[in-house]
């Protein structure tokens, strides 16, 4: 039966992913929904739950297994959970595990569910074992249907456009990587990430192995353009690699996790879908999505303490940074918003972590979460982009703020809009029925004495980050050397330090891009409006 109250906060409960891994490596034995059934798992056995309690399993996937049509439901039957539990499968490219979240949100305001498992899954072990890249020129979902363009394609050309060089784009990766390296090095990655054993190796896996520790400016340099070989920028480096990996999510509204004893990690306050011209605006879907999501909201850029943004390449992040900043991208009033790179990604990004494609936004959502609570700070903000020109962003906000109580966190919002035009819509909200529990509570207890303990363990490490980086504002001396070196300086460890972390996966394999194939000199179309008209 649908109930709804129009004072529901939804909040993130927990959250883990698997250990994300070069295809071919660790995961080469399992199917997306093998890793997702992995996640599910370890997530119901972090927080005390019992499977029973959860009334929809959602999962977000871009490679779909044609003998595993619908792998949320695959996965769930294969985490243990109960047949009745209903599960589904959503898309959107690399917006699908962020669709995943959202639509698990809705579910619980609209009175569908209450408690709600959500993430995303990705093997691309699994595709390539059937379309080798020795057959292919690449992964088809890489390509523009609509303009028969690669996303690299699209990257060069971003990259000329915003005037992002070579030198920057490299620099900001290794500050990806190197920031990755001091957060596995302090374990400020361990809360997050679920081990997994089993074939054909049965090794535990416990930390991604895509990162590396030994990149720096001079080894980047030393790689070829992989698209635009005359002109271009892009390489196999500044993109992001291929992933496999799988994450997940407990969402449920505040008040049903007070009656189960579970401590939430932060409310999902609210976040705007937003669409672009793929010819035009591709890879800057962030470019509006941002600025509408905090206008939305009326919360001033500067009181966000934690930025999370999808790096799929280096000139896309970073050409995005100087959009949003600009005072009028799009044509109307909003407000510029500047992103401090001492807020950006301190953990480490997607360059340095790989891109599993329907996983990647849950564990920024995560990621983000976690940061807010070890970083005491109030609001998150959390953003990707993806093909056909969308842009999400959401905003998180802590649930231990005594301002968070009312206000902006009173129940969650939620906005789809196109540039060309856009419409508010106001949901139906949940209100929950009290049930008699038992055995959570104890479980929840010793989770949140965890939980507490690793925030206090990175607490100073994170103080320490944020006092050594300097806030970096766009501009257009951006693509300057001296802005390069700028970045590396502030990722932390020095070029080539190596990691002492304790992974049964060591970082530091070659990988290939995310975009991965080599293409053609395209023409170089004018500078993106952020405006466009509707199709």
């Amino acid at each position: 039966m649908s109930k709804s109250s129009k004072n529901t906060n939804i909040v993130l409960v927990d959250g883990c992913r698997i250990p994300f891994q070069k295809p071919g490596t660790a995961y080469r034995s399992y199917r997306a929904h093998d890793l997702a059934r992995f996640v599910i798992r370890g997530l119901l056995d972090r927080t005390g739950l019992d499977s029973g309690k959860v009334d929809r399993v959602i999962m977000g996937n871009v490679i779909q297994d044609p003998q595993t049509a619908n792998v949320a439901r695959e996965a769930a039957l294969g985490a243990g959970l109960p047949a009745s539990v209903p599960a589904q499968t959503v898309s959107m490219s690399c917006l699908s595990g962020h669709l995943a979240i959202t639509t698990g949100a809705e579910a619980i305001l609209s009175g569908q569910a209450e408690v709600v498992i959500a993430g995303g899954t990705e093997s691309v072990s699994a595709y390539l074992d059937r379309y080798p890249l020795k057959k292919h020129r690449a992964l088809p979902y890489l390509t523009e249907f609509s303009t028969a363009e690669s996303m690299g394609e699209y990257a060069d050309r971003l990259a000329a456009l915003y005037g992002v060089s070579r030198e920057t784009q490299d620099a900001y990766t290794v500050r990806s990587h190197q920031s990755a390296v001091r957060a596995f090095r302090d374990e400020l990655h361990d809360g997050e990430i679920v081990p997994v054993t089993g074939p054909p190796d049965f090794v535990p896996v416990t930390q991604d192995n895509l990162v590396r520790p030994d990149t720096t400016p001079e080894a980047l340099s030393l790689l070829k353009p992989a698209f635009n070989r005359k002109f271009g920028t892009v390489t196999a480096a500044n993109a992001a690699p291929y992933a496999d990996g799988a994450a997940a999510v407990l969402l449920m509204s505040e008040a049903r996790a007070a009656e189960l004893g579970l401590e939430p990690l932060a409310r999902l306050t609210s976040w705007v879908y937003t669409a672009g011209d793929p010819k035009n605006e591709m890879l800057l879907g962030q470019m509006t999505a941002i600025p509408a999501l905090l206008d939305d909201r009326s919360v001033p850029a500067d009181d966000i303490d934690v930025f999370e943004l999808q790096e799929t390449f280096a000139a896309q992040v970073i050409a995005v940074l100087e959009a949003v900043a600009s005072e009028d991208p799009a044509g109307e009033t909003k407000q510029a918003v500047s992103i401090p790179m001492k807020k950006l990604n301190t953990l480490g990004g997607t360059l340095a972590m790989g891109h599993a494609f329907g996983a990647t936004g849950v564990r920024l959502v995560t990621t983000a979460a976690s940061r807010l609570n070890r970083e005491n700070g109030r609001y998150a903000l959390v953003s990707s982009g993806a093909g056909g020109g969308l842009g999400h962003a959401m905003l998180l906000e802590t649930v231990h703020s005594a301002e968070s109580a009312s206000g902006a966190g009173a129940g969650a919002s939620s906005r789809t809009r196109s540039r060309a035009a856009s419409k508010t819509t106001s949901r139906p909200q949940n209100k929950v029925t009290s049930r008699s529990e038992s055995g959570t509570s104890s479980r929840a207890a010793s989770s949140r004495k965890k939980k507490t303990a690793k925030a206090g363990k990175g607490a100073s490490t994170a103080d320490a980050a944020k006092a050594e980086e300097p806030v970096v504002t766009p501009s257009g001396k951006a693509a300057s050397a001296e802005a390069a070196a700028g970045l590396v300086k502030s990722a932390g460890p020095k070029s080539g330090t190596k990691s002492d972390t304790k992974s049964g996966s060591k970082p530091g394999s070659k990988s290939g891009a995310a975009s991965g194939s080599e293409a053609r000199t395209k023409s170089t179309s004018k500078k993106p409006k952020s405006k466009s008209k509707a199709k």
